[in-house]
């Protein structure tokens, strides 16, 4: 059960009536291209940089300093009691500066990502952000406009536990991993091009 902080949750309750502003934090550790160093990176929806007390995974808290001015936005965030594989999508401006030294200084591929939120009252935050989400960066497109247009960058946020349990493990019916058991086994010896053969079962 989740278990969110009072104010945070009065807030939640309150928002039919008074309405409610919904902020995020998101933290990325990229790797440098060059020398394979992790680089994090904060970035949240407000408009100027600000630093914060987070939660972490292990329980544990952290002070961050997060990037304000990408137009930042998060979408998809579910919460589900099966194994689906919800991925949350993380939008940022192409023309920010700092949004152009994550995805194109820093190599993003399956980054680990948090994503933290909360809610903003007159301009202050209404509790400290919550972690609502923890995955690795599946995919980051970048869409170049044309002339006059609106582009951006989109990173798909996946669960790393998701990624690996939908993972196929070619050993299982790989040829030459049969052979290394017995060199005279046969049983995978068509297992590479068998996905493309059309045969209905019922004919010969």
């Amino acid at each position: 059960m989740r278990i969110m902080e009072s104010a945070l949750a009065a807030r939640l309750a309150a928002a039919p009536e008074e309405g409610i502003a919904p902020v995020h934090f998101v933290w990325i550790v990229a790797k440098d291209r060059a020398s394979g160093t992790p680089s994090p990176m904060g970035i949240w929806s407000g408009d100027e940089d600000l630093t914060v007390t987070v939660a972490l995974p292990d329980g544990t808290t952290a002070s961050r300093a997060y990037l304000g001015g990408l137009g930042l936005e998060v979408e998809g965030l579910q919460y589900v009691a099966d194994l689906t594989d919800n991925p949350v999508t993380v939008t940022l401006s192409q023309i920010a500066p700092a949004a152009q030294a994550l995805v194109r200084g820093l190599d993003v591929r399956l980054a680990p990502v948090e994503v933290h939120a909360t809610t903003m009252t007159g301009g202050a935050l209404t509790s400290a952000p919550q972690l609502q989400w923890v995955g690795i960066v599946d995919e980051g497109p970048i869409s170049t406009p044309a002339a006059g247009g609106a582009g951006g960058i989109a990173l798909s946020i996946r669960s790393e536990i998701m990624t690996q349990l939908g993972q196929v493990n070619p050993a299982k019916s790989s040829d030459v991993h049969q052979k290394r058991r017995a060199a005279g086994d046969r049983f995978s010896e068509y297992a590479a091009v068998i996905g493309e053969r059309k045969m209905q079962w019922y004919k010969r």
